[in-house]
């Protein structure tokens, strides 16, 4: 942990890019990091420690509110008015890194930060971080999705609870559902935002398919319309509709507060409902993803995963201070308070073994959910899957797609050809 910190203080000079003619965040007197509204209190706190141990850096450290999710877009409408240190979901990385937006990360004469990235942290951030084989971010947390369920509706301590919970088929085949409070509604069973690609995926996972190859690198490998695919889309067609009752689909924090609220057995969402929707509830649980079953076999849904990781803006006139800002926030000690304050899983290895994250019941469930999962690609193409997968993910769930096989085939190759259509 101090030789992490030491190493990020010590930095003085860093081997980047020439600097640009314009800096960001308003002018060169200021660094400038991004962070997320919910994140404010302990960011500014992690900055005051960086200035007190840092006396060197004569620049203000400023720390402003932004949703990590939508960075990108924001970065490359005006580059030069954006954050020096910008915090980004990983399949961002190559899309900005593409577009010049982004500082390579590389060892200096005083700073090893490549080195540290790739020796402290988890495999998959790494990869992550990594675009045409340059590093581009610093890895702060992993991150997936597993599934909630209600003790109000699903209460595992009577017999059979488990096996009933790790199977979709189960669960969608309650034969009366108890009523929502308050109302002669009955609760849904089950629901996952079908309608949203970066949870459409898991069937299609589950039967074999990739995205973009094994690897996720190849723009013009994707096999969902082949014959596993084309189960899953049939298995999708006749559990998936709006119009079955037991199923629901939604935005996944609407889905997680149905759930809080009893309306909803059980639903899919990320590691983050923790920290928001579920933070104190007492009637909530989780788990690892369940099973679908097709052919009679049960097949366990895989993930996608994803990493936030801190970025350096290739405009910025401090790369230098902006880097050594983007090591310390995201060194171990400061990953651990990220994990304990805010519910958020490391990717330094370090920390990843330190009792307050290994020995911890809910970031054992999410370990155990990343060991089965697959990274969203970081290759720009990437930015073509979701608006496709939400066509095809949201016909399912409002029934204007047909369920014979002529109808799923076509549009599982339409959904093939617009991944391979122009940016």
């Amino acid at each position: 942990m101090k030789r992490i910190t030491r190493i990020a203080v010590g930095a003085l000079c860093v081997c980047f890019a020439a600097g640009m003619l314009s800096g960001c965040g308003g002018n060169s007197g200021e660094v400038v990091v991004w962070g997320g509204a919910e994140d404010q209190v302990l960011l500014k706190e992690i900055v005051k420690e960086f200035k007190e141990e840092n006396p060197d850096v004569k620049e203000e450290i400023v720390v402003r509110v932004q949703d990590a999710w939508d960075a990108q877009s924001v970065v490359a409408k005006d580059p030069s008015a954006a954050a020096d240190v910008i915090l980004i979901p990983h399949d961002q990385v190559g899309i900005m890194a593409q577009a010049g937006l982004l500082a390579e990360i590389r060892d200096g004469t005083a700073a090893t930060f490549a080195t540290d990235i790739r020796a402290n942290n988890d495999p998959a951030t790494v990869r992550q971080a990594t675009y045409n084989g340059k590093l581009y971010g610093f890895p702060l947390t992993m991150d997936t999705y597993i599934m909630y369920y209600t003790t109000g509706i699903f209460n595992d301590e009577m017999p059979g609870m488990d096996a009933f919970l790790s199977s979709v088929d189960e669960m969608l085949g309650v034969t009366t559902m108890p009523n929502i409070p308050g109302s002669t509604e009955k609760a849904a069973a089950f629901g996952f935002n079908i309608g949203d690609g970066f949870y459409f995926n898991m069937g299609f996972f589950a039967v074999g398919c990739t995205l973009f190859g094994e690897d996720g690198t190849d723009v013009n490998a994707c096999d969902w319309n082949n014959e596993n695919g084309m189960k899953f889309m049939r298995y999708a067609a006749t559990n998936f509709r709006q119009s079955g009752g037991k199923f629901k689909s939604d935005d996944a924090k609407n889905l997680a507060t149905a759930v809080l609220n009893n309306r909803l057995g059980a639903c899919i969402s990320g590691g983050w409902e923790m920290q928001d929707t579920f933070k104190k509830a007492t009637n909530i649980k989780y788990r690892t993803l369940p099973s679908i079953t097709i052919d009679g076999e049960e097949k366990p849904l895989i993930a996608f995963s994803n990493s936030k990781q801190y970025v350096v803006n290739n405009m910025s006139e401090n790369k230098g201070v902006a880097s050594r800002l983007a090591a310390f926030i995201t060194n171990e000690a400061h990953q651990l308070r990220y994990a304990e304050e805010r519910g958020y899983y490391p990717s330094n290895k370090n920390a990843q073994q330190n009792a307050a994250v290994k020995d911890d019941p809910f970031f054992k469930v999410i370990r155990e959910q990343l060991d089965w999962s697959v990274p969203v690609p970081v290759i720009p193409e990437i930015s073509r899957y979701w608006e496709a997968a939400k066509a095809v993910g949201s016909s399912i769930y409002n029934g204007s797609l047909n369920g014979d096989d002529a109808s799923l085939q076509a549009s599982l190759n339409g959904f093939i050809e617009n991944l391979k259509s122009s940016i």
